[in-house]
């Protein structure tokens, strides 16, 4: 089965083809009209198809074939806080919100064959992405994140029924909510312990991890320079509870260190088989596509070097 990476590029192929009919190219030697079939069908035609060629080597045309056996498959959820608790500096050197990104990409990139949605929660939540198996584009999204003070606080309850909304259609048996946060419920009209019932009920885990030792003090870089020692309040206690309720694990992480063991856990709990849609493998054929372009053109080139500095003959012009 033949697949296209960048099936939009395909909407250059009507232009180009009436680009090229429209300005024939005149095969054959300048002072003569071409009499000839080959002449006159080349002259026709060569053009378009060269056109044609290079579009659909652009639209990255592969040749897609199943691969046999089963796949690990879960749909994750992933509830990440977005607060500017996240700020603070655990082992002195990153800070929670860069390594809880960093840590997510690498356990994203290590379960190819799982779906993830993203949802970014502080005052509201937001959906940053449904559920997707585009990891690509999902890295992207999570470099680009920023924290935003503005919207400041924490709605876990908010931001995991969001994230039971997003799995609640999913076609998978394993369907998974991953939370990553740093601080206590203060914001959401909806309690952590509602949405973990929802849950529940719709069948779903959740694993919770808490960002930070609670009750300790924590450097927070300061606007203008240095930083200052704060202590965020923290809720390890209501995590426990979702993730009991839930079929989940509670999992606690004290620096960057400790949440990669965190999110490798995880990874470890999550790894049942299911029977699934075989995979596929995609092998790329822009570069046939490509030389074939080119084996036409050649002859184009020669003609087209041959014909250079050459006056241009009064028949191409008639009617």
């Amino acid at each position: 089965m033949i697949d296209l990476r960048h099936p939009f590029l395909l909407l250059l192929v009507l232009p180009a083809l009436w680009a090229t009919w429209r300005a024939s190219y005149r095969w054959g030697i300048p002072r003569e009209r071409p009499v000839g079939t080959f002449a006159r069908l080349t002259a026709r035609f060569l053009p378009p198809l060269l056109a044609a060629l290079l579009v659909l080597a652009a639209a990255g045309p592969e040749w897609r074939s199943p691969l046999r056996g089963r796949a690990p498959v879960v749909d994750f959820a992933v509830v990440l806080d977005g607060s500017s608790s996240m700020r603070a500096l655990d082992d002195g050197r990153e800070d929670r919100w860069t390594a809880a990104r960093r840590l997510l990409k690498t356990f994203v990139a290590g379960r190819p064959d799982d779906r993830f949605a993203l949802i970014l929660f502080s005052a509201h939540p937001v959906t940053l992405t449904p559920l997707t198996a585009n990891h690509v584009r999902l890295f992207r999204i999570l470099d680009r994140l920023e924290l935003d003070s503005r919207d400041d606080g924490t709605a876990i309850g908010s931001g995991l029924m969001t994230a039971v909304r997003r799995l609640a259609d999913s076609p998978a048996r394993s369907r998974v909510i991953l939370l990553l946060t740093d601080g206590a419920q203060n914001r959401g009209r909806v309690s952590a312990l509602e949405a973990a019932q929802e849950a529940q009920a719709q069948g779903i885990r959740v694993h919770t991890m808490m960002l930070g030792r609670p009750g300790a003090e924590s450097l927070y870089p300061l606007d203008g320079g240095g930083f200052a020692r704060l202590r965020v309040d923290s809720d390890p206690d209501t995590l426990r509870r979702i993730a009991l309720a839930t079929g989940g694990e509670f999992l606690s992480a004290d620096d960057p260190a400790g949440l990669a063991r965190s999110l490798a856990a995880v990874d470890q709990l999550e790894k049942t088989a299911l029977p699934v849609d075989p995979p596929t493998e995609g092998k790329p054929l822009g570069r046939w596509f490509l030389m074939a372009a080119a084996l036409l053109g050649l002859p184009l080139a020669f003609d087209l070097l041959r014909k250079r500095g050459r006056k241009r003959p009064d028949w191409i012009a008639a009617p």
